[in-house]
């Protein structure tokens, strides 16, 4: 008989949205549930499959310098934690930011199983945990929809299998270079752009699907998770990623990115010209609701397969 499974997610929340944003569509936990939820609804499921749902249980790492507590990590109270984005800049000297890059790492390190996810804000914290740089792009912003062009290794990772391009809302200048090897592993580059080289970067487990922690009831082993596959065709490729960066933002939508772009121009961040570009290509499709339910498959919500191993409803 199919069960239901809960997906819990540590939400690290390194900022508050602009008011006219907390106020149509609320702050960090409720974007980012709404993501979730959306893209859950969007994964074909077998009737005979377990159900999903999502719980995020957020923690102020600025203020409060709030975290997940190690003996519940350790028990496998939390699946993943996501560090969401933020104003602030990843390579500042600051208590708080020192701390949740001293915490990035520690997780890493001591809870293998617990998956780690980083939009924007979180994919510069992540890359600077693990020895990698961040810095000013002398290119300039990039706001609004982005094509991204896919690596090969990320058209697998990321589910576009021979699509070439990613497209993402974005609002950030800082970029990133690529942190070193951990633990003999080497981070792969999963796409870019003209401005931005590093759009999503992957560490992976050495093993294609390792349980996850609430399944396993620790998070402190790796092994093979057969449950929920097919024989056709075994896991998604995304099950392999144990990190996830992204530089873009599958949370937003265009209008959350209009409301941010008029308030950091009325600031001086940006100028006039940058805000007018970001309106029109605020309006432009992006996929991300279709990252959402790639963050989803890589925690284990795999899509319905048909007896070739194909998806049976294409995920949009």
């Amino acid at each position: 008989m199919p069960s239901k499974r809960v997906i819990t997610i540590a939400l690290l929340v390194a900022d508050t949205p602009v008011d006219a944003v907390v106020e149509t569509w609320g702050e960090y936990p409720k974007i980012f549930s709404t993501l979730f939820n959306d893209a859950l609804a969007s994964i074909p499921r077998h009737h005979w499959q377990d159900s999903f749902e999502v719980d995020i249980r957020p923690f102020d790492v600025v203020k409060a310098m709030k975290y997940p507590d190690d003996g519940q990590l350790h028990d496998g109270l939390y699946d993943a934690v996501l560090v969401t984005g933020s104003a602030s800049s990843a390579y500042l000297d600051l208590e708080w930011t020192n701390k949740l890059s001293d915490f990035i790492l520690h997780l890493a390190q001591e809870h293998p199983l617990v998956r780690i996810v980083g939009v924007c804000y979180g994919h510069q914290i992540i890359a600077r945990a693990f020895g990698g740089k961040v810095k000013l792009n002398e290119d300039g912003w990039e706001v609004g929809t982005y094509q991204c062009t896919l690596t090969e290794e990320g058209q697998g990772y990321l589910g576009y299998d021979t699509e070439l391009e990613m497209a993402l809302q974005q609002f950030h200048r800082d970029t990133i270079e690529m942190p070193p090897d951990f633990e003999g592993t080497e981070w792969i580059n999963l796409a870019y752009t003209p401005k931005t080289r590093h759009q999503a970067i992957g560490l992976c487990y050495p093993t294609e699907a390792p349980p996850l922690p609430s399944s396993a009831g620790t998070s402190s082993f790796i092994a093979f998770d057969l449950d929920d596959m097919t024989a056709s065709s075994g896991p998604s490729p995304a099950r392999a990623l144990h990190v996830l960066g992204l530089q873009g933002h599958p949370e937003f939508n265009a209008g959350i990115v209009k409301a941010i772009a008029a308030v950091r121009t009325e600031m001086g961040v940006i100028s006039e010209a940058d805000k007018e570009e970001a309106l029109e290509r605020a309006d432009r499709p992006h996929d991300g609701r279709r990252i959402g339910a790639l963050i989803l498959t890589m925690l284990g919500v795999e899509p319905a397969k048909d007896e070739s191993g194909g998806t049976t409803i294409q995920v949009s």
